[in-house]
């Protein structure tokens, strides 16, 4: 008999454990529900895009923040890398495109090594690019958003916030939606 009754006091303390729990999480979550009406809508993050300095074909200093104002897009390659290479010819028709309305930084992983400035300027010379080549000599952009594959392309909006990235190569209809959507 004491044994039964041992077992239904231990029953009796779970169901009250369980039930102070329950009541206790019910209580607690109630407190962290948003509150009804507009501002319980989702919306978009805003992320700030984290500032970079490269060079420019003349080998002055540009930062990512001197765009801020106009859409951006930020693609990130090296003249060794297969999928970098076959989506150039789209960011190229898409500069033409949209040049006027979208700021290209395509930054050129200007390790020293695989990738010299004077090579990559022979590269895009020779491929007859007319998009904007700036060189990460100082690994600065790379660092900046802890690139460790390529291409790596960031869309980032007028007022200097993050819209989208796309890590791995594009297809020239996927470029222009992203593009289409930062400057719509």
């Amino acid at each position: 008999m004491n044994r039964k009754f041992t077992v239904l006091l231990l029953g009796l303390a779970l169901v009250l454990v369980l039930t102070a729990a329950t009541l206790s999480y019910q209580k607690l979550a109630s407190a962290y529900k948003p509150a009804a009406g507009p501002s319980s809508e989702k919306t978009e993050d805003v992320v700030p895009a984290a500032d970079f300095t490269v060079l420019d074909g003349e080998g002055n200093p540009v930062s990512l923040s001197d765009f801020q104002g106009k859409p951006v897009v930020v693609n990130f390659w090296a003249t060794w890398c297969g999928p970098c290479k076959a989506e150039l010819p789209y960011f190229d028709a898409l500069y033409t495109e949209y040049g006027d309305s979208v700021q290209f930084l395509m930054v050129n992983m200007t390790d020293g090594a695989y990738d010299t400035t004077e090579s990559v300027k022979e590269f895009v010379s020779r491929e007859g690019y007319r998009f904007p080549v700036y060189f990460d000599t100082e690994m600065n952009a790379a660092a900046a958003y802890a690139v460790q594959s390529i291409p790596r392309t960031l869309f980032i909006r007028a007022d200097g916030s993050l819209a989208a990235e796309q890590i791995g190569m594009m297809e020239e209809d996927t470029l222009r939606e992203k593009i289409e959507n930062l400057i719509c």
